[in-house]
């Protein structure tokens, strides 16, 4: 019999090739390995055994050899499971079929699944190995109702996908790269999070004895307690309801580890709306409990310049591609939109969220848009996946709104006790409605105050208003016209200020609302609606120093926002504030009612993500996974990165890029010098001759005039230069 091989070395005499049995075994205990968490071992079991079975040809054995003939080897395997595995096996022809090139459309349409089954050639001398042939019927693990079938079948599909993909990632790897697979062995999680416990529990201790004797300190203490008692209630819905300064990232991560531990689960994910709070929370639980079991995963992330860190940097690198670590801390869109992915590179990690505690933090700011389908996927992961979700955040959302949410989350259970009395006890701030400002006036209050923060919600009126501010040392302007190194440094110097008591002017976008660590007496926000509001009032009489309330001044503006989400915020927000006049505006009973008005709306499956899904199902199994892919998208993608190099550290970056074979590392690390600008100004800019495009792909401003020092990126002088900036 004919040996077939899976992955070859320069050995011409294939003695140290890798054998296809010896592949198939690997991935095929790994992927049941990894499925076995929700139940589902032979599931993936038999992924494993028949995703290369298709490789058992001369002709791919010719290709290893050097043929240029490329080889359809996976829609063989995916034949065989939807032959072999009963009704269900056409789930894993997709996993099969896709584990390459990413889980395809159902449907009879060129490049579809049911037309690469039914009609995709492959090599006439594929043999069926004896191991490939015990791979019997298939049932589900668990039971899914009728009305969301579709939905659960696509999801179970992508955790199986994502079994698969990881294994097959892991053992070629294991062959191929055996000094970065070796850089993988980490101990055992549950040994790992009971130690993670006990560093936390130390650290804990420790700030109770320093702590000083005051009614706060003794309020974040009651409100630890309370999340440690809850730790050990079943799994499932939580919510964390603290307000700004009750020491919730702290408490949130007490119930997380101790609720892990009592119940056997593997990780701890943090998913964040803002990468501001993921630095800063990043740092506190690494300082806590040690950098090497807190990974940071998101597009900003900055690889450190120390040789120490080196280390840190490469394992971050290979546990971001499947979350193999005891506690992530991950974007909102990372999380998310991986649950809806069809690649192989997002979808990897998802057989790791399966037994996790998943704390949302500022869970308000899941976009409406796609409100529905989050929920549903929160309830997978509860229901099916064993996975515990804790909602945190000040300004809790309705999110158990049975009137106005199809998928409301079922039995969130509050861990703290009283949380009306909570906020009566943290209350720092007095909001005041003071109705229409001109630019003009506004600047004007602001210029008459020592230390203010101003919040807008457009980035052309804070260019305008900080345009209005006294020119002296101490006003500054933050928005995304920002490179993010730059904010940075910003907001570095303003902490600076603020600490000193010197003069500090600021106008933001709401860039600075939430996780933004900024304490300031006096807060001017332009109306919003009420988390917006809420959030701004965190950044206000943030550590209670101030003897009196610290003011938070509500205004509108003389032209509203034309984005349609940001009026529909507005709008009920000011009918909950008719509805409540007596209300504190940013108390739990206003937020509750703005959220019911807020989610009482047609819109929160915007793709209609549930409605493809949940489709009456046949025989055929057509699921639109491709499709989803491409509509569940956060942040919809006509933006394009332009990359400003008035650093240093810029401009060695953009030599690199210049000259490199492989860019996307360059790249990775050129996102803290890049500002995102929307296709219309892109094009603008390319008009003027403001930007080159580097291996006419990778757009560079080259016009150093175009980017202000003060306010950041400016495209309508894009055409403006300095003449020096002319003279090579």
């Amino acid at each position: 019999m004919q040996q077939f091989y899976a992955h070859s070395t320069d050995n011409l005499d294939k003695s140290d090739w890798q054998s296809l049995e010896e592949h198939l075994a690997g991935v095929a205990s790994l992927a049941a390995e990894f499925a076995s968490v929700f139940g589902a071992g032979e599931w993936g079991r038999n992924a494993g055994l028949l995703h290369d079975a298709g490789k058992a040809t001369s002709q791919f054995v010719k290709r290893l050899e050097g043929s240029p003939k490329r080889v359809n080897h996976s829609t063989y395997g995916a034949r065989q499971a939807q032959q072999s595995m009963g009704k269900l096996g056409l789930l894993l022809s997709y996993v099969i079929a896709g584990h390459h090139g990413g889980l395809p459309d159902g449907g009879a349409q060129e490049t579809q699944l049911h037309f690469r089954l039914k009609n995709d050639k492959i090599p006439a001398d594929v043999t069926l190995l004896s191991m490939c042939k015990n791979t019997p019927e298939v049932q589900l693990p668990f039971k899914i109702a009728r009305d969301s079938a579709g939905f659960s079948l696509a999801f179970f599909t992508r955790m199986i996908f994502s079994c698969l993909t990881d294994a097959d990632f892991l053992d070629t790897e294991a062959f191929c790269s055996p000094e970065k697979s070796k850089e993988r062995l980490t101990p055992s999680t549950e040994r790992t999070l009971t130690q993670l416990k006990n560093r936390l529990d130390h650290h804990l201790q420790g700030l109770q004895i320093q702590a000083k004797a005051t009614t706060v300190n003794s309020i974040r203490q009651n409100i630890l307690a309370q999340c440690r008692s809850a730790a050990t209630l079943p799994a499932g819905f939580f919510s964390l309801t603290v307000p700004t300064g009750g020491g919730k990232t702290l408490s949130s991560l007490s119930f997380a580890l101790d609720h892990a531990v009592a119940h056997g689960l593997n990780r701890i994910i943090y998913a964040i709306p803002f990468t501001s709070i993921i630095e800063q929370n990043a740092e506190v639980f690494q300082s806590i409990l040690g950098k090497e079991n807190v990974i940071e995963h998101h597009c900003n992330y900055k690889e450190k310049d120390k040789r120490e860190d080196h280390a840190y940097d490469r394992k971050r690198g290979l546990a971001s591609e499947n979350w193999d670590a005891p506690v992530v801390v991950t974007t909102n869109v990372q999380f998310f939109e991986s649950l809806f992915a069809n690649k192989s590179s997002r979808c990897r990690k998802l057989h790791n969220i399966a037994h996790s505690v998943i704390i949302l933090d500022e869970a308000q700011a899941i976009p409406a848009d796609y409100l529905e389908p989050c929920l549903a996927a929160l309830r997978e992961l509860v229901e099916h996946y064993h996975c515990t979700v804790v909602l945190c955040t000040a300004t809790q959302p309705a999110l158990d709104d049975k009137s106005s949410l199809r998928m409301a989350l079922p039995n969130i259970q509050e861990i703290i006790h009283k949380p009306h009395l909570l906020y009566q006890q943290l209350k720092r701030t007095d909001v005041s409605f003071i109705g229409t400002l001109t630019d003009e006036c506004l600047a004007q209050r602001l210029n008459s105050e020592k230390q203010v923060l101003c919040i807008v919600s457009t980035k052309p009126q804070a260019r305008a208003v900080f345009k209005q501010l006294s020119e002296q040392d101490g006003v500054f302007h933050l928005s995304t016209n920002m490179y993010p190194n730059h904010r940075r440094d910003v907001l570095s110097t303003v902490r600076k200020r603020l600490k000193a008591g010197k003069m500090c002017r600021v106008v933001s976008t709401s860039l600075v609302e939430a996780g933004v660590d900024l304490d300031f007496p006096v807060v001017y926000r332009a109306m919003a609606g009420l988390d917006s509001i809420a959030q701004a009032a965190g950044r206000c009489n943030r550590e209670g120093l101030l003897k009196q309330l610290g003011k938070v001044i509500v205004f509108e503006t003389e032209k509203q926002p034309s984005v349609p989400w940001m009026k529909r915020c507005i709008t009920r927000a000011s009918e909950t504030l008719r509805a409540l006049p007596n209300a504190d505006p940013i108390g739990l009973n206003a937020m509750r009612r703005y959220f019911e008005l807020l989610y009482d709306i047609q819109e929160l499956d915007k793709k209609e993500i549930m409605t493809k899904l949940n489709r009456p199902l046949q025989s055929e199994l057509i699921l639109p996974f491709k499709e989803i892919a491409e509509q569940f998208k956060f942040i919809e993608d006509d933006n394009t990165g332009v990359i400003i190099e008035t650093e240093q550290e810029a401009q060695k970056l953009v030599q690199q890029l210049r000259y490199s074979e492989h860019p996307r590392s360059v790249l990775r690390k050129l996102q803290q010098y890049t500002v995102s600008v929307r296709s219309l100004d892109f094009h603008e800019l390319l008009k003027t001759g403001a930007l080159e495009l580097i291996d006419d792909q990778f757009p560079l401003l080259s016009n150093p005039s175009a980017y202000d020092e003060r306010v950041g990126l400016c495209v309508d002088i894009g055409d403006v230069w300095n003449p020096n900036d002319l003279i090579d």
